[in-house]
């Protein structure tokens, strides 16, 4: 069963993923640069959200992500 344990932790590394995306973003020389690193990091950053999601679910079914 996924818990709220489980739901705050992937809450809490989207939230860190955002935020780093802001802090990078405010460190560029112009809005093209900062619309492209927050974009790389977004792209970057997608697929551990996945795979956290995935493990979530598979531990709600029961079963193990390796």
């Amino acid at each position: 069963m996924i818990t709220d344990d489980d739901l705050n932790a992937l809450r809490g590394k989207i939230r860190s993923i955002v935020r780093q995306s802001v802090i990078a973003g405010r460190h560029a020389t112009s809005s093209e640069d900062a619309a492209r690193i927050q974009d790389q990091m977004v792209a970057a950053s997608e697929s551990t959200i996945m795979l956290d999601i995935v493990a979530l679910l598979a531990k709600h079914d029961g079963k193990e992500v390796t």
